[in-house]
């Protein structure tokens, strides 16, 4: 930690003098000041007992990120190093007072989801806004669910992102506008920004999605199924069922539109599992109900999610099922009734890979 009581009144490890009595803010058990030639000056329980914000075993790189954002979120406000908030018994590495405080959390240790949305539900409560920072450890991962689940939020200007803070640089790294495109895979943008200034600018470049490769998509499929990848047994499974082959899927369901980064297995494969479904009950009327089930059991199925730490997937969905909808409509295979929707006509599977790729082949040549 970098602050300790002396004499009831707060002192900054930098200024505190060697064998002076210093109490933790928070607990008020004893701390040590720790201040070597080569480490930055930090105070340590002499006995941790039971502190519930304590910081123990914090490193160099945590110490020396909290004084360098200190001073990076210095033009939003006054800024208060470990603000001790007892009511949620939580402490903010550094507190912007402002209109709507900022919590700035630099996490460089391990922590798992549960604890990440305990913390930032805390400081909600006490009216702060969360902003998560990460260090070198978390910089080193593949950008994937895990960390977006726990640490991604909408930031004005940069979309969907995540923040890590570099201590070399002493500059943010954004991830932002991160996406899945209709295959599954993840993708993002990445700025450099050395000033609050660039922060509240946003992204100023042009985006551009690259598009998928739908053929190499099949091919990739049909081998993970060869392969019997534990992730798209029960999907194929479930298509097994209605006489369908994943790998088949009916060209009029190809999409390249993009996602939140919700969508599991991608896109392309809901629009498969969800197609199935809907034309597995011709004869009947689709109903909105109908279709909502079908989309939230899909995306289920296919191993998404309705919600993450710090945003909500449901308006994904929905979009994502309004555009399969429409999209079926205009190819002819639905039509709008009174109280939904009816089947007009149903699309073409492959009955597997080798069948759609020989009648591409003839269609293309």
């Amino acid at each position: 930690m970098l602050i300790a009581l002396e004499n009831q009144k707060l002192v900054d490890a930098i200024a505190a003098v060697r064998h002076h009595a210093y109490q933790c803010p928070a607990c008020q058990r004893t701390v040590i000041l720790h201040h070597g030639t080569h480490v930055a000056p930090y105070f340590a329980h002499q006995n941790l007992g039971t502190c519930a914000v304590a910081t123990e075993g914090e490193t160099q790189q945590h110490i020396l990120g909290k004084r360098q954002l200190a001073k990076f979120f210095g033009a939003w406000g006054p800024v208060t190093f470990e603000k001790n908030l007892p009511e949620i018994q939580q402490r903010a590495d550094c507190w912007v007072a402002r209109t709507q405080p900022v919590a700035v959390e630099f996490q460089c240790s391990p922590i798992g989801a549960e604890q990440v949305a305990q913390r930032t539900a805390g400081y909600r409560k006490v009216g702060a806004y969360p902003c998560w920072l990460l260090g070198e450890r978390f910089g080193r991962q593949k950008i994937g669910w895990s960390l977006i689940d726990r640490f991604a939020s909408p930031l004005r200007g940069w979309g969907l992102c995540l923040l890590f803070w570099d201590v070399g640089r002493q500059q943010i790294r954004v991830v932002h506008h991160l996406y899945q495109d209709a295959t599954g895979s993840y993708g993002y943008w990445q700025s450099w920004v050395a000033s609050l200034s660039e922060l509240e600018a946003g992204n100023q470049r042009r985006l551009w999605v690259p598009p998928i490769n739908v053929r190499q998509f099949r091919h990739d499929l049909n081998q993970k199924l060869m392969r019997a990848t534990p992730a798209l047994r029960p999907l194929q499974e479930t298509l097994y069922l209605h006489g369908y082959h994943l790998a088949g899927f009916p060209t009029a369901f190809v999409t390249q539109h993009v996602t939140l980064p919700l969508f599991g297995q991608g896109l392309l494969v809901w629009r498969a599992v969800v197609g199935a479904w809907l034309f597995a009950l011709r004869g009947t009327v689709l109903t909105p109900a109908t279709i909502d089930r079908l989309a939230v059991q899909g995306l289920l199925v296919i191993g998404g999610h309705l919600r993450a730490g710090r945003f909500d997937g449901k308006v994904g969905l929905a979009r994502a099922q309004h555009d399969f909808i429409q999209e079926l409509i205009a190819a002819g295979y639905l039509g709008r009734v009174k109280s939904g929707w009816q089947i007009n006509a149903e699309p073409q599977w492959a009955a597997d890979y080798t069948v759609w790729l020989k009648n591409d082949e003839k269609k293309s040549g």
